[in-house]
């Protein structure tokens, strides 16, 4: 097996040879081999005075992110069914994506940047990204500003190693080290710069929900209070669980409109709902869940903990917010399909059963099941803002997502 990679690797050199630069962006672009090697490669006949250093740098570039755009489309189209299948032929594994799939989750788009300096990740991460549906335009550019810099430095380094070009793993371990450190620190200041974002969103909407209540005054208040009795319990709702979920959301796309923290008011109705996403495929509104150990799911929908006795009903503030949403839509005349998700976000959380009504997953597969709902009622992207702006004006800021 060894002598039979070791020729396809000899074949696809010769091919780069005679075709020069254009081979080298052709390389890239199929990846039958590192990356790494075909760059190294072009930094060899650089050396031998073939080609140009910055031309192969361009055309390596433009190979580089070609790549990584396919690679976008499969996660777009195929999914995660397809590359656990046929990933293995470009270098990609499930550890590889169920890695790049944490990271996207947890540091959102910005890493698409960062990642592409850190092993393991740096190739699946495209995976995550077209899943979520990441405006391709973003994605390109973040990808094109990593890639060139690792294009300039195996092209160099294939250059000043001349005849010695095939030792390039050894020569750039330790370039591709302090690549990798840097990456990790960018990746930890973006993530900190992600908190102070968040907590200053925190902060604006807690002063717009005490300006709106010192406006309203007590008897308004206590309208909305006495409207649904349900309404302050669900506003209470939140805290580690509903930050999991709002994190989760963040790679949720362009398409998406994402409303965390907002009462909706629809006739003599009012619900506190944590999370609501509007997309081309539907009204999502998630309900946040903090239960551990075993969680099964009824087929009433009942949640029974451990000791077989059932937990708090978890369906009860779904349907509440589910009545509401449609409730609005209705109203102003609006056909678009509404689901709800409870996301279970503690790590011990142990899920078994089915709701009838609502899907239970975690909050690493949230953003899939949203991008992956087939809707009765396409929605086009002017319809899409204003339904999120229905809802915005149809209500308040809850601070309770953050």
């Amino acid at each position: 097996m060894s002598a039979w990679i070791h020729g396809i690797v000899d074949t696809v050199l010769a091919w780069l040879t005679d075709l020069g630069y254009w081979g080298i962006m052709f390389g890239l672009m199929i990846e039958i081999i590192p990356s790494e090697i075909v760059l190294a490669f072009g930094g060899y006949l650089v050396y031998m005075g073939e080609i140009n250093y910055w031309l192969a740098v361009v055309f390596g570039t433009v190979g580089g992110v070609i790549a990584q755009i396919f690679v976008y489309w499969i996660g777009r189209y195929g999914g995660r069914p397809v590359l656990e299948r046929f990933g293995k032929y470009i270098f990609i594994n499930r550890h590889h994506i169920e890695v790049s799939e944490n990271w996207f989750n947890k540091y959102g788009t910005g890493v698409i940047f960062t990642a592409r300096f850190i092993p393991v990740v740096r190739h699946a991460i495209s995976v995550p990204a077209g899943m979520a549906r990441m405006p391709l335009s973003k994605f390109t550019l973040l990808t094109t500003l990593a890639v060139i810099p690792w294009s300039m430095l195996f092209v160099y380094l294939g250059m000043t190693l001349g005849e010695n070009w095939k030792n390039i793993d050894e020569k750039a371990s330790e370039y591709v080290n302090e690549l990798m450190w840097g990456a990790v620190a960018l990746t930890v200041l973006y993530a900190v710069y992600l908190l102070y974002k968040r907590s200053k969103r925190k902060a604006a909407e807690s002063a717009a929900r005490a300006g709106t209540n010192a406006a309203v005054g007590p008897a308004a208040s206590a309208e909305a209070a006495g409207t649904d009795a349900g309404a302050a319990n669900d506003a209470a709702a939140g805290g580690a669980a509903d930050d999991a979920v709002a994190w989760a959301l963040q790679a949720a796309g362009g398409e998406y409109r994402v409303l965390n923290g907002r009462t909706v008011r629809s006739g003599e109705t009012v619900q506190a709902i944590g999370h609501i996403v509007v997309g081309p495929n539907g009204v999502f509104h998630i309900d946040a869940r903090e239960e551990a150990g075993d969680v099964r799911l009824g087929e009433a929908g009942a949640a029974q903990g451990d000791s077989g006795r059932p937990k708090e009903e978890p369906t009860a503030r779904a349907y509440r917010h589910e009545f509401v949403l449609k409730d609005l839509l209705r109203r102003h005349g609006i056909a678009a399909d509404v689901v709800g998700i409870l996301c279970f976000t503690h790590p011990d959380a142990r899920l078994s059963g089915k709701s009838p009504a609502f899907a239970a997953l975690t909050p690493e597969r949230l953003v899939d099941a949203i991008r992956s709902h087939r809707a009765k009622h396409p929605l086009a992207g002017g319809q899409v803002d204003a339904i999120a702006k229905l809802i915005e004006e149809s209500g308040t800021p809850t601070g309770a997502a953050r």
